[in-house]
């Protein structure tokens, strides 16, 4: 199984477009999306090509291959029009490894917190647990409390913090993150 991971539309059609495409140039079978698929947020830039219509489109012709939890600008008025569930604050995802099952939280980034230890067991995360998230639009791979790994596609729509506009693939070799141009930006293996 390969997953498509999005985050951080923000209503751009055209950057999502080009996103989409990947999914089968990269034999993909499922789209993960991790919230703020539609509206641009009071604190963003409206991006290029603003056209959240297409947006609901273009991901509704996915939506019996589309697992997807609600970002903080995912207003219940927006995901009425996605004929796919977008409601949940989180979601978990099991992968086969070697030694067991690679556990990974799917969750947008503003709800949880990942910086002490005493939240991250409130949230049933422990040592090598991967939470995959997007919100501050930042890619990368961030070590955080007791050892779990935060990881961030980046932003699809309006990139941050000097990084590209980008997605991530998922299978049971690990993540890879790569820029909307195709290129690989960071590998995180699993053990």
């Amino acid at each position: 199984m390969k997953y498509l991971i999005l985050s951080d539309i923000h209503g751009a059609s055209a950057e999502l477009e080009l996103a989409l495409s990947y999914f089968s140039v990269m034999n993909c079978d499922v789209i993960v999306l991790l919230g703020d698929l539609l509206n641009h947020g009071p604190r963003n830039i409206i991006p290029r090509s603003y056209n959240p219509p297409k947006v609901v489109d273009l991901l509704s012709s996915y939506s019996n291959r589309i697992i997807c939890v609600r970002g903080n600008c995912d207003g219940e008025v927006d995901t009425m029009m996605f004929n796919f569930p977008c409601n949940a604050p989180y979601a978990h995802l099991f992968i086969p490894k070697s030694d067991g099952l690679q556990k990974i939280m799917l969750t947008h980034g503003h709800l949880y917190s990942l910086d002490t230890i005493g939240s991250i067991s409130k949230i049933g995360l422990k040592t090598g647990d991967i939470v995959l998230s997007g919100h501050t639009h930042i890619s990368g791979r961030f070590e955080k409390a007791g050892g779990v790994i935060n990881i961030n596609p980046g932003s699809v729509g309006i990139p941050k913090g000097n990084t590209s506009a980008g997605f991530a693939t998922l299978d049971d070799h690990g993540i890879v993150l790569y820029s909307l141009e195709g290129e690989q930006l960071l590998e995180h293996r699993f053990g």
